[in-house]
Parts: C-alpha cells; structure tokens; sequence
C-alpha cells in the first residue's frame, strides 16, 4: 500500500509550535530555518509571544497547516496533537524529547493514539527533523541545508544526520530528503522506503540501530531495491540478540547476523562507516553499475597501481586483460618505458593529454567494465586538466568511471571539479575497488532469480512428530516428513542391547549419549565412533555412560544412539528464529570446528534456489563442498536441505533452534547424522 507522506515533506503551510525568540533555543532554529529558506508559508505557535523574527506569532495551531513541527516539552505534547486533530492536520514532526528514550513509554503511546484516531502522520519523536531541498524546507534544527540532488537519508540518530550534512556540504553531495527517524513512534524506515520508492529518489541511504517489524522491512526493501539502490549502516554489529542458545547455530547466530541475511535478501548494500556510506551513495547516484568484474587501472605511479591490482583481487573482481587493438593504440600515445599492460602506468611526467588519450583507448576496449583512474601530485602533473579529462571521459561513456587523486593540499582543486561534476573521488584506491565491489554486488542482485522450489511435506507426520518432539525418535520423524534422509540409527539402554543393534545396523558404527538435556555430546565424551566389533561398542558404551556421569548433570540419560558410520563432507545446518526477521537458517562445515571457525553463512526463509546457492558460495571453505579428498560432490542436495528446514521453521513458529550437526554429504546424498532441537 502507498504511503502519502505528502504534507510531510511538501507541505503548503508549517506551523512551528514551540517557536520561540529566544536565540539557542530549539524553537528558535528550527523556525528561523523555516523562514529564511522555506518556499511556503510558515507561522510561529507561542502563546507568550507577540511576535517571533518579527512574524506574528498564533496562540494555537491555524487552520489550513499542512505540518506541525512540535517543540516543546514532552508532557504537552499529547495536547499539541490533539490540537493538530481538531486542525485537520495531516502530518507532524515532534522534536521534542523524553518519551521511550527516557523510559516513559506510556506518554509515547498515548500521543500515537491521538495520532492515529486523526490520521495524523507523525514522525518521531525525539527527532533533528526533516529537510527537503526541493522546496528549500529545513523543518530541522541543524545547521546546514544540503545541496539539491537525488540521494534519500534517513538516521535513527541526529548525531548521525549531522555528521553526514557535515560531510556532504563539503563535498557538494547533493539531496533530495533528509530524515531524522528517532524513536519511531509512528513512521519508520518501511514507511519511507515505500514513499521513496514511488518519487525520483536515485539513491537511499540509511543509518539504523535496530528494526522492529523485520518481516515487513525485508517485503519493502525487496522491493524498493528492484528500482532504487538502499545503502545502510548498522550499529551495534558485535552483539549478540536474544538468551543465550544452546545450540550451535543459536550460539553463532547473533543479531547482525539477521541483519547481514535481511540485507542480502532484500539487494541492501551494507556500509562500515559514515564515510563508506557516502562513497557508496554517490558512486551509485552519479554512475552507472559495471556490466561485468574486469577493472582497469590508469595510473601515474606504479605503486598505488599495485595496491589496487591486489585490492582488485582479494575482493573478487578482475583485472582486465586489454586487447590487442588497444595496446597498439597505446603504443602511440604513451613514452616507450610505458608498457601497455593493465595497470596502466602513464609515467610520473604525464599531463592531461596523456591521461585523456589513454582513458580514451581503455574505455573503448571491450574487455573492460570499469577504470579507475589514479593521479598522484607529481612535477609535472596537471592536476585541474586531468580532473577535467576524467570528467569528459565520463560523460562520453556508458562504463563506470571512479578516481582517486591522492594527496591533500596539492590535489583539493582537481579533487573539487570531480566532486562538482558527480565524478566519485576516493582518497585512497583501495576504497574505489570496495565501491566497485558493492555496485557489483548490487548489480547480482537485480539479475539474480527467484526460484521457489516446491517440496511434498507430510503434514500429518509432521504435527505428530511436533507434539513428541523431546523423543528423539519424533525428531527423526519430523525431518522424514519434510524429506531428510537420516543415517540409520538405533536406540539402546544396555551394552547389549547396543551390541545387537550394532550388528543390524551394520559395521562400523558410531555410539553417541542420547538424552534431550545433552545439547553438546562431543564436549563431554559423549561421541565414540570408528567401533567394528562388539567389544568395541560394550566398551563405548560404559565410558560414554561413564563420562556423562563425570560431566554432565543430565538427569535423564536414556541410553545411546546407535548409528551407521558415514563417511563423506561433514556439514552444519541449522535454525535459530530471530525476533525481528523470523527463521534464519544456516550452514557451514560441520563436525567439532564449527564454533572454532565460525565459517557459516545465514539467509532468511523461505529461501529461494539462488539464495540457497550464494549461501554456500559465501563460504570460506566452499570449495570443500565441491571438492573434497578430491571427491566431486553434488551440492543439489545440500541447496535443497537449506529449502526444506527453511519451509519446516515457516510452518512450525513452536520451534526457535535447530541444529543438524553432523550431517554428511555424500555423492548425490546428504544425512542427518545428528538433531537437536528446541521449542518454546
């Protein structure tokens, strides 16, 4: 459903309610920025005034106002709104501060009340404001309006707008929104993405600290990402959400985790900083994505040349191999100690001509997707024609076109004319190959497909199973329900009855403690395996038995699983149900390494075939996958694994961990060797 947010940012008429004369107050600015810049109507609300910057002020709201900026103290604010009601006012920016922030939820519920019963669009509180450049309304109190362009921002800190106004007044970054999100009361960052996504925003960029309604986030984002580029920051990327899990995917799975899963569901490209939010935000407004991963680099110094080359290739891209016809051509415009080569060195004396006739040959040859071109302050350099050519260039072609003119003092004014002419600058070369990595990335995203693949689940099995869950044997069947193969497996309770079931079973086998309190059966001596005889098993078994007794407090020991030995490429896959995105579901290698290396991939259900596949591709060790012991394995059953507990945790909301731990892959064949799992 669209979202309206019209009055909100381009409103005919503001009122400013707690508008006040005194210079430093918040009033004051916000409603002195309002009138010196703001292309409509603004009227001063203060009853103990006669007149603010010489504007007669209003005793309450008057009619016709579109926006009430609200700044005053906390507790009249429900008044305020009410007041906003009475006015048929259709939107409200509340700046003032101490609701939830300041532990006083029921006083911010009670305004989103009011709210809500007038179909108020309030945003807020605790917020800086908003900006719209278009109409010139800086319904803020920061300091600086931006530049006018097509980037979108939106901040859960006001600290953080700041900063960024900072930082793109400097660089004439332009804007066309900028939004200070605070407590999000009311309006949030999925009301916005759906209202940016219907004007001519270019660019989103967006700072958060924590999404409440994940589910709903990931629906709008997705889709807001077919058409506009999202680039976001997230704080508090170390910690870990919710109690402490006793599974190993619980235990792995923190909340960043859902946060790194959403953003590559939904196409978001994630920044680190501040800074790289910027640099990925103009280098996505001002160029077009590269088709492919070949760069070249144009340089005037060989070192930075070669720091990028290795930069190119730890993040994945390649360095482009220049064709013939283009050497040629070079040869007739570069010295003879210049080679032809990618990187390409034009020499330390180069000025803009050469740089101009060499960005010529290499944007043309079509081996190349993108160039980064980088000017280091020399004798002879030309820093202010060379910025010039580099824009020309990047005019005149349809490829992706970063620099980097590294320095300070000396190259600021060249550095001025490519940021002026939406030519993206870094300050070191390195940063343009990330950039080049996101768009990349970015561009994956809107070719890649979704495919639903569709399973046969026993549903009936499945419900039954969950009602008996803690029994292991109802664990096996509900994975059998959704399609699991498991590896044979029997439950004994005496050395002889592990020995039998050894035996019908088949040598050699593995004898594992079963009890449901035993979340990490390797860590207390739980595990035996490699046993091919019976005295082997009678043996495991009482020190299995012996070891729980020394380790463990499980009140329950209900004897050990018996179970085939499987040899093949050990995987983890799990389930751990994040608060705000629902089921995560995860791989990685299996087996006792799994929290030691930490090499796991994680994505949102349901999960498609494509993302089933980047998951896998994600990991450090995927090569293993393909080719382990210099056996070839089919990933088919792997992907569809990750489908099917993605589909199994859709349906049973009852269950927050799972954890499949070993299981083997094997050939075409993938088994669960091992579950835990736990309910509400």
């Amino acid at each position: 459903m669209f979202v309206t947010l019209d009055k909100l940012f381009e409103p005919e008429k503001v009122a400013v309610v707690g508008a006040s004369r005194q210079e430093g107050k918040t009033g004051h600015e916000v409603f002195d920025n309002l009138l010196h810049d703001f292309e409509g109507e603004v009227v001063p609300v203060n009853p103990k005034a006669e007149e603010v910057h010489g504007v007669k002020a209003e005793d309450e709201i008057p009619e016709g106002t579109d926006l009430a900026v609200i700044v005053v103290p906390a507790k009249i604010v429900p008044e305020v709104i009410y007041d906003c009601g009475k006015k048929d006012v259709e939107a409200a920016i509340v700046i003032s501060a101490g609701f939830s922030e300041t532990g006083k939820e029921q006083l911010e519920e009670h305004i989103v009340h009011k709210a809500e019963q007038n179909d108020i669009k309030l945003l807020g509180p605790n917020v800086l404001g908003v900006i719209n450049t278009k109409n010139s309304m800086n319904a803020s109190f920061a300091s600086k309006i931006p530049e006018k362009g097509d980037i979108a921002f939106m901040s859960q800190s006001g600290a953080f707008c700041t900063a960024i106004l900072d930082y793109a007044k400097a660089e004439h970054i332009g804007f066309n929104n900028f939004v200070s999100l605070g407590n999000k009361a009311m309006l949030n960052e999925v009301d916005l993405l759906k209202y940016w996504r219907n004007t001519d925003t270019g660019t989103i960029l967006s700072y958060t600290e924590g999404i409440e309604n994940g589910r709903e986030f990931i629906e709008e984002a997705k889709k807001t990402s077919k058409d506009t580029p999202i680039v976001m920051v997230k704080s508090g990327r170390t910690s870990k959400g919710g109690h402490a899990a006793s599974s190993h995917t619980g235990s792995i799975a923190g909340s960043y985790q859902a946060y790194k899963a959403a953003f590559r569901k939904t196409g978001i490209i994630e920044a680190e900083s501040n800074r790289e939010l910027l640099e990925f935000g103009r280098a996505f407004d001002y160029q077009p994505l590269p088709e492919g991963d070949n760069v070249a680099i144009l340089t005037n110094a060989g070192g930075p040349g070669v720091i990028t080359t290795d930069e190119i290739s730890e993040r994945g891209l390649e360095l482009a191999e220049l064709e013939m016809s283009t050497k040629r051509s070079l040869r007739d415009v570069l010295p003879e100690e210049s080679e032809p080569v990618n990187p390409l060195d034009v020499i330390g004396d180069a000025g803009h001509q050469r740089y101009k006739d060499a960005l010529e040959h290499v944007l043309a040859d079509e081996n190349v997707d993108s160039v980064i071109v980088i000017l280091t302050p020399q004798a002879n350099t030309e820093i202010k024609k060379t910025a010039k050519t580099v824009v020309k260039a990047s005019r005149n072609t349809d490829k992706t076109v970063l620099a980097s003119f590294m320095g300070e003092q000396d190259v600021q004014k060249g550095i001025d004319i490519l940021e002026k002419e939406e030519v993206p600058d870094f300050q070191d070369p390195m940063d343009a190959v990330k950039t080049l990595k996101a768009m990349r990335n970015y561009r994956e995203f809107l070719e890649r497909g979704e495919t639903f693949k569709q399973f046969e689940y026993d549903k009936e099995k499945a419900d039954k199973a969950i009602d008996n869950i803690r029994d292991y044997e109802f664990k096996e069947n509900l994975l059998e329900a959704y399609g699991f193969d498991l590896a044979l497996t029997s439950i004994a309770e005496s050395p002889l009855d592990a020995q039998e079931a050894a035996a019908n079973v088949g040598y050699p086998v593995v004898l594992k403690v079963n009890s449901p309190e035993i979340k990490h059966k390797t860590d207390i001596g739980g595990v035996k395996t490699g046993l091919e005889t019976k005295k082997e098993v009678k043996e495991a078994f009482h020190e299995i038995v012996n070891n729980v007794h020394l380790n463990a407090s499980a009140s329950q020991l209900e004897g050990v699983q018996v179970q085939e030995q499987l040899d093949g490429l050990e995987i983890a896959l799990g389930m751990k149900r994040d608060p705000q995105f629902g089921p995560m579901i995860m791989v990685g290698l299996g087996g006792i390494y799994i929290e030691v290396l930490r090499d796991v991939s994680f994505g949102i259900a349901p999960i498609t075939e494509e993302e089933a596949e980047k998951m896998i591709d994600e990991l450090q060790a995927h090569e293993l996958f393909e080719a382990a012991r210099g056996q070839k394995h089919n990933l088919e059953p792997v992907k569809d694994a990750i489908i099917k507990l993605g589909d199994l945790a859709l349906e049973h909301d009852s269950i927050q961990e799972i954890d499949l731990n070993p299981a083997i892959l094997k050939d075409k064949n993938f088994y669960v060797a091992d579950i835990v799992i736990e309910t509400k």
